[in-house]
């Protein structure tokens, strides 16, 4: 009897060491994602900002360069001193609001915040929706955005622009100065089926972690 009670209390050990491993594992896990049109990372979750900046991209009829569309710090170091310039360098430019929606007008500068979630190991962008599956994490929704649809303008990614976007305060508000333009983007009935989906309907997004 005492060696059964001793092996249960044996293995009862090794249960305990086994969930407090994994607890250590869930505590160093994390995830980032970009909070587009926000100087800050949502309060709840226990999301952490690790820095606040500035949109910036390719300028909007640039058919050369850099595709994605960069979160950039407001405290910018320098290259090295050694690298040499070209005339045929890459070129980013920041970004501009092309709607007015909220507290943002047309031409208004795009902030962006870089948040760090602790709670959650990975996150995700889903188009479309406004809500998380189960058991993931909302961090914030909005809208879907893109560059335009129009000749002259190129192509840049989808990205989920949070539904209370804010304008920057480095520059000068509703001056004209393009860069990366961001549009609001709706949905074209026939190989996307409609229903569900609606012609000309604008479309929301989510990001969820979990």
């Amino acid at each position: 009897m005492n060696a059964r009670i001793h092996g249960l209390q044996h293995e009862i050990q090794a249960m305990k060491s086994e969930v407090q491993t994994l607890k250590n594992q869930r505590s160093n896990q994390g995830t980032t994602y970009i909070r587009w049109g926000r100087k800050t990372c949502p309060v709840a979750n226990g999301t952490s900002l690790i820095y606040g900046g500035i949109v910036g991209g390719r300028y909007f009829t640039d058919t050369n360069g850099g595709v994605n569309t960069l979160c950039l710090p407001h405290n910018p170091d320098p290259a090295p001193t050694s690298l040499p310039i070209f005339s045929y360098s890459g070129r980013v430019f920041g970004a501009e609001y092309q709607f007015s929606f909220k507290d943002v007008g047309i031409n208004d500068d795009v902030p962006c915040a870089v948040c760090m979630t602790a709670h959650a190991a990975s996150s995700i962008m889903i188009p479309a929706k406004v809500s998380c599956p189960q058991y993931w994490t909302k961090e914030y929704d909005g809208f879907l955005t893109s560059g335009a649809h129009f000749q002259g303008h190129t192509s840049t990614e989808f990205l989920c622009m949070d539904s209370s976007p804010e304008y920057l305060t480095e520059g000068a508000r509703q001056h004209d100065n393009d860069g990366r333009l961001f549009y609001s983007v709706e949905a074209k009935c026939g190989s996307l089926p409609c229903p569900p989906y609606k012609d000309t309907e604008l479309l929301s997004c989510v990001v969820c972690a979990l």
